[in-house]
Protein backbone atom coordinates (compact mmCIF):
# COMPACT_ATOMS: atom_id res chain seq x y z
CA UNK A 1 0.00 0.00 0.00
CA UNK A 2 1.31 3.22 -0.88
CA UNK A 3 2.74 6.09 1.88
CA UNK A 4 1.29 8.69 -0.12
CA UNK A 5 -2.04 8.13 0.01
CA UNK A 6 -4.93 9.89 2.24
CA UNK A 7 -5.73 8.96 5.30
CA UNK A 8 -9.67 8.65 3.77
CA UNK A 9 -8.18 6.73 1.04
CA UNK A 10 -6.22 4.60 2.91
CA UNK A 11 -9.01 3.57 4.87
CA UNK A 12 -11.05 2.93 1.84
CA UNK A 13 -8.06 0.63 0.44
CA UNK A 14 -7.84 -1.31 3.69
CA UNK A 15 -11.48 -2.13 3.43
CA UNK A 16 -11.34 -2.88 -0.40
CA UNK A 17 -8.80 -5.62 0.63
CA UNK A 18 -10.13 -6.68 3.44
CA UNK A 19 -13.56 -7.28 1.78
CA UNK A 20 -12.14 -9.15 -1.08
CA UNK A 21 -10.21 -11.33 1.30
CA UNK A 22 -13.27 -11.86 3.29
CA UNK A 23 -15.42 -12.75 0.13
CA UNK A 24 -12.65 -15.30 -0.71
CA UNK A 25 -12.61 -17.07 2.53
CA UNK A 26 -16.51 -17.24 2.54
CA UNK A 27 -16.36 -18.41 -0.98
CA UNK A 28 -13.76 -21.17 -0.31
CA UNK A 29 -14.50 -22.11 3.05
CA UNK A 30 -16.61 -25.52 2.40
CA UNK A 31 -13.08 -26.54 0.37
CA UNK A 32 -10.10 -25.30 2.96
CA UNK A 33 -9.76 -28.46 4.29
CA UNK A 34 -9.59 -30.44 1.59
CA UNK A 35 -7.16 -27.73 -0.29
CA UNK A 36 -4.86 -27.76 3.64
CA UNK A 37 -4.99 -31.78 2.65
CA UNK A 38 -3.54 -31.84 -0.94
CA UNK A 39 -0.93 -29.04 -0.03
CA UNK A 40 0.59 -31.24 2.83
CA UNK A 41 0.03 -34.32 0.70
CA UNK A 42 1.86 -32.10 -2.21
CA UNK A 43 4.97 -31.09 -0.10
CA UNK A 44 5.26 -34.66 1.45
CA UNK A 45 5.46 -36.32 -1.87
CA UNK A 46 7.06 -34.26 -3.84
CA UNK A 47 10.11 -35.62 -4.37
CA UNK A 48 8.56 -38.84 -5.46
CA UNK A 49 6.64 -36.92 -7.51
CA UNK A 50 10.20 -34.63 -9.13
CA UNK A 51 11.08 -38.27 -9.85
CA UNK A 52 7.94 -39.21 -11.87
CA UNK A 53 8.39 -36.43 -13.86
CA UNK A 54 12.07 -36.90 -14.87
CA UNK A 55 11.05 -41.07 -15.72
CA UNK A 56 7.85 -38.94 -18.09
CA UNK A 57 11.28 -36.88 -19.29
CA UNK A 58 8.95 -33.68 -18.06
CA UNK A 59 5.28 -34.44 -19.18
CA UNK A 60 3.83 -32.96 -16.07
CA UNK A 61 0.22 -33.58 -16.74
CA UNK A 62 0.91 -36.92 -17.00
CA UNK A 63 3.21 -37.14 -14.24
CA UNK A 64 0.59 -35.05 -12.09
CA UNK A 65 -2.11 -38.09 -13.01
CA UNK A 66 0.86 -41.07 -12.14
CA UNK A 67 1.66 -39.18 -8.70
CA UNK A 68 -1.83 -38.68 -7.93
CA UNK A 69 -2.65 -42.20 -8.74
CA UNK A 70 -0.13 -43.28 -6.44
CA UNK A 71 -1.31 -41.69 -3.91
CA UNK A 72 -4.84 -42.84 -4.21
CA UNK A 73 -3.05 -46.34 -4.24
CA UNK A 74 -1.18 -46.29 -1.50
CA UNK A 75 -2.89 -43.78 0.48
CA UNK A 76 -6.52 -43.57 0.34
CA UNK A 77 -7.02 -47.36 -0.54
CA UNK A 78 -5.65 -48.57 2.80
CA UNK A 79 -7.63 -45.88 4.61
CA UNK A 80 -10.63 -46.64 2.80
CA UNK A 81 -9.60 -50.90 3.24
CA UNK A 82 -9.49 -49.94 7.13
CA UNK A 83 -12.94 -48.27 6.85
CA UNK A 84 -14.67 -51.41 5.53
CA UNK A 85 -12.66 -53.73 7.89
CA UNK A 86 -13.89 -51.59 10.68
CA UNK A 87 -17.34 -51.51 9.49
CA UNK A 88 -17.69 -54.83 9.68
CA UNK A 89 -16.38 -55.01 12.96
CA UNK A 90 -19.09 -52.89 13.79
CA UNK A 91 -21.32 -54.68 12.19
CA UNK A 92 -20.59 -58.06 13.81
CA UNK A 93 -20.78 -56.33 17.79
CA UNK A 94 -24.15 -54.89 16.72
CA UNK A 95 -25.43 -58.45 15.59
CA UNK A 96 -24.29 -59.96 18.68
CA UNK A 97 -26.23 -57.38 20.74
CA UNK A 98 -29.19 -57.31 19.02
CA UNK A 99 -29.04 -61.57 19.52
CA UNK A 100 -28.35 -60.95 23.06
CA UNK A 101 -31.12 -58.66 23.46
CA UNK A 102 -33.66 -61.08 21.27
CA UNK A 103 -32.21 -64.75 22.95
CA UNK A 104 -30.09 -63.71 26.08
CA UNK A 105 -26.19 -64.95 26.01
CA UNK A 106 -24.67 -67.09 28.73
CA UNK A 107 -21.70 -65.27 30.69
CA UNK A 108 -18.37 -66.39 28.16
CA UNK A 109 -15.81 -68.11 30.49
CA UNK A 110 -13.44 -65.33 29.08
CA UNK A 111 -15.67 -63.31 31.63
CA UNK A 112 -16.03 -65.50 34.41
CA UNK A 113 -12.13 -66.76 34.20
CA UNK A 114 -11.06 -62.85 33.94
CA UNK A 115 -8.23 -62.75 36.84
CA UNK A 116 -8.92 -58.54 37.41
CA UNK A 117 -12.17 -57.30 38.12
CA UNK A 118 -14.07 -61.03 36.74
CA UNK A 119 -16.50 -61.03 39.23
CA UNK A 120 -17.59 -57.29 38.45
CA UNK A 121 -17.72 -58.12 34.58
CA UNK A 122 -19.90 -60.94 35.31
CA UNK A 123 -22.51 -58.83 37.40
CA UNK A 124 -22.74 -56.59 34.58
CA UNK A 125 -22.77 -59.11 31.78
CA UNK A 126 -25.81 -60.82 33.60
CA UNK A 127 -27.97 -58.22 34.28
CA UNK A 128 -27.64 -56.60 30.44
CA UNK A 129 -26.81 -59.42 27.82
CA UNK A 130 -28.17 -62.95 29.81
CA UNK A 131 -31.36 -62.27 29.65
CA UNK A 132 -33.89 -61.43 26.76
CA UNK A 133 -35.14 -57.66 26.36
CA UNK A 134 -32.86 -56.11 29.12
CA UNK A 135 -30.52 -54.29 26.81
CA UNK A 136 -33.26 -52.82 24.95
CA UNK A 137 -34.87 -51.88 28.22
CA UNK A 138 -31.94 -49.33 29.41
CA UNK A 139 -31.17 -48.31 26.05
CA UNK A 140 -35.13 -47.46 25.46
CA UNK A 141 -34.76 -43.74 26.86
CA UNK A 142 -31.80 -43.57 24.93
CA UNK A 143 -33.25 -44.74 21.78
CA UNK A 144 -33.15 -41.01 20.15
CA UNK A 145 -29.96 -40.12 21.36
CA UNK A 146 -28.23 -43.34 19.86
CA UNK A 147 -29.79 -42.96 16.32
CA UNK A 148 -29.21 -39.00 16.25
CA UNK A 149 -25.15 -39.92 17.57
CA UNK A 150 -25.37 -42.55 14.73
CA UNK A 151 -26.49 -40.29 11.86
CA UNK A 152 -24.08 -37.74 12.74
CA UNK A 153 -21.16 -40.11 12.50
CA UNK A 154 -22.75 -41.47 9.31
CA UNK A 155 -22.73 -37.84 7.70
CA UNK A 156 -19.48 -37.03 9.62
CA UNK A 157 -17.84 -39.87 7.39
CA UNK A 158 -19.48 -39.43 3.91
CA UNK A 159 -18.59 -35.38 4.81
CA UNK A 160 -14.67 -37.04 5.26
CA UNK A 161 -14.73 -38.96 2.15
CA UNK A 162 -16.21 -36.45 -0.43
CA UNK A 163 -13.35 -34.07 1.35
CA UNK A 164 -10.85 -36.95 0.44
CA UNK A 165 -11.88 -37.39 -3.03
CA UNK A 166 -12.00 -33.45 -3.64
CA UNK A 167 -8.35 -33.10 -2.09
CA UNK A 168 -6.44 -35.76 -4.53
CA UNK A 169 -8.89 -33.26 -7.34
CA UNK A 170 -7.21 -30.74 -5.98
CA UNK A 171 -3.78 -32.75 -5.58
CA UNK A 172 -3.30 -33.10 -9.45
CA UNK A 173 -3.41 -29.56 -10.08
CA UNK A 174 -0.58 -28.68 -7.10
CA UNK A 175 1.13 -31.31 -9.07
CA UNK A 176 0.35 -30.04 -12.40
CA UNK A 177 1.28 -26.38 -11.36
CA UNK A 178 3.60 -26.96 -8.10
CA UNK A 179 6.51 -25.10 -9.48
CA UNK A 180 4.56 -21.89 -10.48
CA UNK A 181 2.40 -22.09 -7.01
CA UNK A 182 5.81 -22.50 -5.33
CA UNK A 183 7.23 -19.32 -7.32
CA UNK A 184 4.17 -17.21 -6.65
CA UNK A 185 4.26 -18.21 -3.02
CA UNK A 186 7.74 -17.21 -2.12
CA UNK A 187 7.43 -13.84 -4.45
CA UNK A 188 4.75 -13.06 -1.99
CA UNK A 189 6.89 -14.12 1.02
CA UNK A 190 10.19 -12.22 0.10
CA UNK A 191 8.03 -9.07 -0.20
CA UNK A 192 6.88 -8.59 2.88
CA UNK A 193 9.34 -11.04 5.24
CA UNK A 194 12.30 -10.44 3.19
CA UNK A 195 15.13 -11.98 5.21
CA UNK A 196 12.67 -13.58 7.00
CA UNK A 197 11.31 -16.14 4.90
CA UNK A 198 13.74 -18.07 4.06
CA UNK A 199 14.26 -19.52 7.62
CA UNK A 200 10.70 -20.52 7.59
CA UNK A 201 10.16 -21.89 3.63
CA UNK A 202 13.17 -23.59 3.87
CA UNK A 203 12.19 -25.79 7.22
CA UNK A 204 8.04 -26.07 6.37
CA UNK A 205 8.87 -29.19 3.46
CA UNK A 206 11.07 -31.45 5.43
CA UNK A 207 9.06 -30.50 8.75
CA UNK A 208 6.14 -31.29 6.41
CA UNK A 209 7.50 -34.94 4.64
CA UNK A 210 8.67 -35.99 8.70
CA UNK A 211 5.35 -35.54 10.16
CA UNK A 212 3.65 -37.58 7.41
CA UNK A 213 6.16 -40.22 6.99
CA UNK A 214 6.25 -40.23 11.11
CA UNK A 215 2.71 -39.57 12.31
CA UNK A 216 0.37 -41.18 9.19
CA UNK A 217 2.92 -43.98 7.29
CA UNK A 218 3.80 -45.09 10.94
CA UNK A 219 0.60 -45.27 12.18
CA UNK A 220 -0.89 -47.17 8.96
CA UNK A 221 1.94 -49.59 9.48
CA UNK A 222 1.63 -49.89 13.11
CA UNK A 223 -2.37 -50.81 12.91
CA UNK A 224 -1.37 -53.21 9.61
CA UNK A 225 0.83 -55.18 11.84
CA UNK A 226 -0.78 -55.09 15.22
CA UNK A 227 -4.45 -55.79 13.76
CA UNK A 228 -2.81 -59.21 11.60
CA UNK A 229 -1.10 -59.83 14.98
CA UNK A 230 -4.68 -59.81 17.03
CA UNK A 231 -6.03 -61.89 14.00
CA UNK A 232 -3.67 -64.38 13.86
CA UNK A 233 -4.16 -64.65 17.23
CA UNK A 234 -7.81 -65.25 17.04
CA UNK A 235 -8.94 -62.07 19.10
CA UNK A 236 -12.67 -60.85 18.03
CA UNK A 237 -12.73 -57.67 16.35
CA UNK A 238 -8.76 -57.43 15.53
CA UNK A 239 -8.83 -54.55 13.19
CA UNK A 240 -10.35 -52.54 15.71
CA UNK A 241 -8.22 -53.49 17.94
CA UNK A 242 -5.20 -52.98 15.92
CA UNK A 243 -6.52 -49.42 15.35
CA UNK A 244 -7.68 -48.23 19.14
CA UNK A 245 -3.47 -49.48 19.72
CA UNK A 246 -2.03 -47.95 16.97
CA UNK A 247 -3.70 -44.54 18.37
CA UNK A 248 -3.11 -45.06 21.62
CA UNK A 249 0.70 -45.85 21.39
CA UNK A 250 0.93 -42.47 21.49
CA UNK A 251 0.67 -42.21 25.41
CA UNK A 252 3.13 -44.11 27.00
CA UNK A 253 2.50 -47.28 28.15
CA UNK A 254 -1.28 -47.42 27.12
CA UNK A 255 -0.64 -49.63 24.34
CA UNK A 256 1.05 -52.56 26.57
CA UNK A 257 -1.52 -52.16 29.11
CA UNK A 258 -4.28 -52.66 26.41
CA UNK A 259 -1.94 -55.78 25.52
CA UNK A 260 -1.74 -57.02 28.84
CA UNK A 261 -6.16 -56.91 28.77
CA UNK A 262 -6.47 -58.79 26.12
CA UNK A 263 -3.64 -61.21 26.69
CA UNK A 264 -5.56 -61.83 30.19
CA UNK A 265 -8.90 -62.85 28.26
CA UNK A 266 -7.04 -65.37 26.21
CA UNK A 267 -5.46 -66.65 29.31
CA UNK A 268 -8.91 -67.02 30.62
CA UNK A 269 -9.82 -69.29 27.42
CA UNK A 270 -6.79 -71.69 27.82
CA UNK A 271 -4.94 -69.56 24.90
CA UNK A 272 -2.14 -69.00 26.73
CA UNK A 273 0.89 -68.84 23.80
CA UNK A 274 -1.45 -66.36 22.27
CA UNK A 275 -1.62 -64.19 25.00
CA UNK A 276 1.81 -64.28 25.62
CA UNK A 277 2.55 -63.71 21.55
CA UNK A 278 -0.18 -60.64 22.16
CA UNK A 279 1.37 -59.00 24.77
CA UNK A 280 5.15 -59.32 23.42
CA UNK A 281 4.98 -59.10 20.10
CA UNK A 282 2.58 -56.31 20.12
CA UNK A 283 4.62 -54.63 23.10
CA UNK A 284 8.10 -54.81 20.35
CA UNK A 285 5.97 -53.37 18.04
CA UNK A 286 4.98 -50.76 19.62
CA UNK A 287 8.04 -49.59 21.08
CA UNK A 288 9.78 -50.20 17.56
CA UNK A 289 7.77 -47.76 15.86
CA UNK A 290 6.84 -44.99 18.38
CA UNK A 291 10.34 -45.08 20.21
CA UNK A 292 12.91 -45.84 17.34
CA UNK A 293 11.00 -45.32 13.73
CA UNK A 294 8.79 -42.40 14.05
CA UNK A 295 11.27 -40.17 16.55
CA UNK A 296 13.68 -41.06 14.06
CA UNK A 297 11.51 -39.93 10.92
CA UNK A 298 10.06 -37.12 12.86
CA UNK A 299 13.22 -35.77 13.93
CA UNK A 300 15.48 -36.07 11.10
CA UNK A 301 13.26 -33.74 9.68
CA UNK A 302 12.47 -31.40 12.53
CA UNK A 303 14.79 -31.31 15.08
CA UNK A 304 12.04 -31.02 17.53
CA UNK A 305 12.26 -33.09 20.77
CA UNK A 306 10.23 -36.06 20.91
CA UNK A 307 7.74 -34.64 24.02
CA UNK A 308 7.45 -31.60 21.62
CA UNK A 309 6.04 -33.87 18.74
CA UNK A 310 3.51 -35.09 21.49
CA UNK A 311 2.41 -31.78 22.16
CA UNK A 312 2.49 -31.07 18.88
CA UNK A 313 0.27 -34.19 18.08
CA UNK A 314 -2.18 -33.77 20.93
CA UNK A 315 -3.11 -29.96 20.70
CA UNK A 316 -3.41 -30.29 16.85
CA UNK A 317 -5.69 -33.10 16.76
CA UNK A 318 -7.45 -31.24 20.00
CA UNK A 319 -7.93 -27.97 18.17
CA UNK A 320 -7.51 -28.66 13.94
CA UNK A 321 -9.30 -32.18 14.08
CA UNK A 322 -7.57 -34.49 11.88
CA UNK A 323 -6.01 -32.46 9.94
CA UNK A 324 -4.17 -31.03 13.41
CA UNK A 325 -2.35 -34.29 13.40
CA UNK A 326 0.00 -33.06 10.83
CA UNK A 327 -0.16 -29.46 11.26
CA UNK A 328 0.57 -29.20 15.23
CA UNK A 329 3.83 -30.59 14.90
CA UNK A 330 5.02 -28.24 11.65
CA UNK A 331 3.48 -25.24 13.44
CA UNK A 332 6.18 -25.99 16.52
CA UNK A 333 8.86 -26.56 13.93
CA UNK A 334 7.92 -22.88 12.82
CA UNK A 335 7.73 -21.60 16.52
CA UNK A 336 11.68 -23.37 16.93
CA UNK A 337 12.50 -21.21 13.76
CA UNK A 338 11.50 -18.22 15.67
CA UNK A 339 13.11 -19.21 18.59
CA UNK A 340 16.24 -19.29 17.19
CA UNK A 341 15.49 -16.40 15.20
CA UNK A 342 15.41 -14.33 18.42
CA UNK A 343 18.29 -15.70 19.09
CA UNK A 344 20.51 -13.87 16.76
CA UNK A 345 21.02 -10.56 17.73
CA UNK A 346 20.90 -7.36 15.07
CA UNK A 347 24.38 -8.37 13.57
CA UNK A 348 23.12 -11.95 12.91
CA UNK A 349 25.27 -13.51 15.55
CA UNK A 350 24.24 -16.66 16.99
CA UNK A 351 24.57 -15.96 20.76
CA UNK A 352 26.27 -19.05 22.86
CA UNK A 353 24.46 -19.01 26.36
CA UNK A 354 24.88 -22.37 27.05
CA UNK A 355 28.07 -21.72 29.25
CA UNK A 356 27.38 -20.69 33.20
CA UNK A 357 28.20 -17.20 33.20
CA UNK A 358 28.15 -15.04 36.34
CA UNK A 359 26.02 -12.57 37.27
CA UNK A 360 26.07 -9.44 35.07
CA UNK A 361 28.84 -11.31 32.87
CA UNK A 362 28.55 -10.37 29.03
CA UNK A 363 28.11 -13.66 26.82
CA UNK A 364 30.80 -13.90 24.80
CA UNK A 365 30.71 -13.59 20.73
CA UNK A 366 31.51 -16.32 18.78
Amino acid sequence: MSSNLLPGKQLVSVLFTAAILLGAFVVLSPFVLAILWAAILAVATWPVHEWIVTRLEGRRGLAAAASTTLVLIFLVGPMALLLVLLSQDIYTAASFLIAADTYGKPVPAVIANFPIGGDYLTQLWEQYLAHPKRLSGVLEAQLDVIRNAAQTVFLDLTSRLATLLFALWVLYFFYQDGKAISAWVNQIGYKWLEYRWPSYVFQLPDALRAAVNGIVIVGFGEALLLSLLLWVCGVPSAVTLGVVSAVIAFIPLAAPLLFAIIAFMLFAVDAVAAGVAVFVIGTVIVMAADYVVRPVLIQGGTALPFLAILFGIFGGVGTMGIVGLIIGPVLLVLLLVLFREAAIDERSIDLDLTQTMKPYEVPPRK
